[in-house]
């Protein structure tokens, strides 16, 4: 049987990180948290994970940066990285996937379209 599926959430707000963790725990995954883009750039650095849940709007480096970044970064690029923020205008998710995000969702997100998303993405834990 091979390893869990590992699952970077990267979320300022423990509120929010705090859950994710505990769905994806659930559906067989390996859920890491950091609660900036320095710690998750560590995290990844030291073993990239097979997929990145990123909040937008951090303090310090925002999650839009980071992922132009990353999708910059032949090392990274194919990690697919599902965005997460407060803010679910058309524009916002133009802006979340023109900057190479394989997927854009608006807090507060449903836990079962979440899992899809991921199922999709990577397939299951």
């Amino acid at each position: 049987m091979s390893a869990p599926k590992r699952i970077l959430i990267v979320d300022d707000d423990a509120f929010i990180r705090r859950p994710l963790e505990f769905i994806l725990r659930e559906e067989g995954y390996q859920p890491e948290a950091a609660s900036d883009v320095e710690a998750a750039m560590r995290s990844v650095l030291s073993a990239p994970p097979d997929l990145i849940l990123l909040d937008v709007m951090m303090p310090g480096k925002d999650g839009l940066t980071w992922c132009r970044e990353l999708k910059g970064d032949p090392r990274f690029a194919r990690i697919p990285i599902v965005l997460l923020s407060a803010r679910g205008h058309d524009l916002d998710r133009e802006h979340g996937l023109a900057s190479g995000a394989a997927a854009f969702m608006t807090k507060p997100y449903s836990p079962h379209e979440l899992k899809c998303r991921v199922r999709e993405l990577i397939g299951r834990g």
